[in-house]
């Protein structure tokens, strides 16, 4: 099986979009398809883009490139709302329906921003240790300046502890995110559930490390969070977290994905679909 997709990253968070109102994959295992192609591509995730049609909006489905599917990913949302700006959507602002729920998402000249709701279930383990959900679960380790190679380690250990994953209710592993602060606002550094390893960049991760940095350090937002693939702008709107960064596009893929699959249902056309948005 052949699948075309977008290839697109935000702040180097990498992912390949797969738009099945051109290529319709209702029936279809799209952990397998999200897994082949990910190894194929070297990307951290795929976007599956298609239109909910009872809420006649846009939708996104997250993939991790181990085939996990996820309920959030901040910067994928942003890759997701640039492609629906650039391809279907007439307004620079308008929402996506999402495994978290719906989302209010915009673009504001080359720069891309979402709303990621209220930050739910913050708790301290520890001086060190924070917890929060933003979408997917986030542990925000406080810290100092923290290498690469020691990010990975550390945040494998805390992301397989598994009584500190039972203990915030993620018995499946929790994402963990290093910080600490610098001129501009703070240093993250965040090992992913379902790549396993650490991004460049990380939305929701970014999120969670803004919040808990407004109860560690007492900055108020917004707050810049610097990774290893560029900044974020964290903000906040009567309770709801939002992230605005850049988004780019690196070009068309082509996956091969082998295995046996339902046919596709017949192609729907989009232009149908425009009153929708």
């Amino acid at each position: 099986m052949r699948i075309k997709a977008t290839k697109m990253d935000g702040c180097g968070n990498s992912f390949l979009v797969v738009d099945e109102m051109k290529t319709p994959l209702a029936g279809f295992d799209r952990s397998l398809i999200s897994s082949a192609l990910a190894a194929q591509h070297e990307t951290d995730g795929i976007l599956f883009v298609d239109v909910n049609r009872l809420r006649k909006m846009p939708s996104m489905k997250i993939f991790d490139c181990d085939g996990t599917e996820e309920t959030m990913c901040g910067n994928g949302l942003r890759c997701a709302t640039r492609y629906f700006r650039d391809t279907y959507v007439a307004n620079d602002k308008f929402s996506i329906d999402t495994g978290d729920g719906q989302k209010a998402v915009g673009v504001i000249d080359d720069l891309t921003e979402v709303d990621l709701g209220e930050a739910r279930d913050y708790r301290q383990i520890s001086d060190q240790l924070h917890y929060v959900f933003t979408g997917v679960p986030h542990l925000v380790v406080i810290g100092s300046e923290i290498s690469t190679e020691n990010a990975r380690i550390f945040g494998r250990s805390l992301r397989e502890d598994r009584s500190l994953c039972e203990f915030v209710g993620h018995p499946e592993g929790i994402n963990v995110n290093f910080i600490w602060r610098d001129q501009e606002g703070i240093v993250v550094r965040t090992y992913e559930v379902g790549v396993e390893n650490v991004t460049l960049s990380c939305g929701t991760g970014s999120a969670a490390s803004a919040f808990v940095a407004t109860k560690v350090f007492g900055t108020a937002l917004p707050i810049v969070t610097n990774s290893l693939g560029g900044s974020l702008r964290i903000t906040e709107n009567n309770g709801h977290l939002s992230i605005r960064g850049q988004t780019r596009y690196q070009g068309k893929v082509i996956g091969f994905v082998n295995g046996v699959y339902p046919k596709p249902i017949i192609p729907i056309d989009y232009r149908h679909h425009q009153h929708y948005w």
